[in-house]
């Protein structure tokens, strides 16, 4: 009904009698006047209705500071410490291994005045194949090692997730940061302490290879 070539086409109409044109005019502009001020009143009414749905909804915030918890949390320290005489272990197996492929190669050099060309090329070859060999298997060993470590840690954070989720639903926390993502907390907030204690309960210890 706001279309002004309908209302032109009603003033022009002259089969309507002139009262009834007037008449019918006259209620399509008060139509017009009306319909900014529901449009107004519509969107204010769905404004104050997501206002009072964000007010439901109180904001209980707790940090934690994963820094500490992974240095500090049992389980942690305890897949460094295996994680380090592992190493530790592979180092002492590498050095062994390179003092033999030394001693090799030594002898293969007071060989080579000695053997005949082929003979000497064949010793050669059998030498840089043992080598390859002890680096295969030393890029293998730290391959598995770190695989076995990130298997570690993958279950210290879904056990750690786990129990910060429960903690949040005891307590009604609706948000939970990193402490590392923030500028200033007070130290009320932080459950850090909670979240190590219960994780020390949980999972003590984690074997690093089964």
């Amino acid at each position: 009904m706001g279309d002004p070539s309908y209302e032109r086409g009603l003033r022009q109409n002259r089969i309507f009698p002139l009262f009834f044109r007037h008449k019918l005019l006259g209620q399509i502009m008060r139509l017009k006047r009306i319909l900014p001020t529901i449009g107004v009143a519509v969107s204010l009414f769905f404004a104050s209705a997501q206002t009072s749905q964000a007010q439901d909804i109180p904001l209980n915030i707790a940090v934690v500071d994963f820094q500490k918890v992974m240095t500090v949390a049992a389980a942690a320290k305890n897949v460094r410490e295996q994680v380090k005489a592992i190493r530790e272990k592979y180092r002492a197996e590498v050095q062994k291994e390179e003092g033999e492929l030394l001693q090799a190669n030594q002898s293969l050099a007071q060989k080579q005045s000695l053997l005949a060309p082929e003979a000497f090329k064949e010793e050669r070859r059998k030498f840089e194949q043992k080598v390859r060999g002890v680096q295969k298997k030393v890029q293998e060993k730290n391959l598995n090692l770190q695989k076995a470590q990130n298997e570690a840690q993958k279950k210290i954070n879904d056990n750690l997730r786990e129990i910060i989720l429960k903690i949040s639903a005891e307590k009604n926390y609706t948000l939970v940061l990193r402490r590392e993502n923030t500028v200033i907390v007070a130290d009320k907030f932080d459950i850090s302490d909670e979240v190590i204690q219960r994780l020390n309960t949980k999972l003590p210890t984690i074997k690093v290879f089964n």
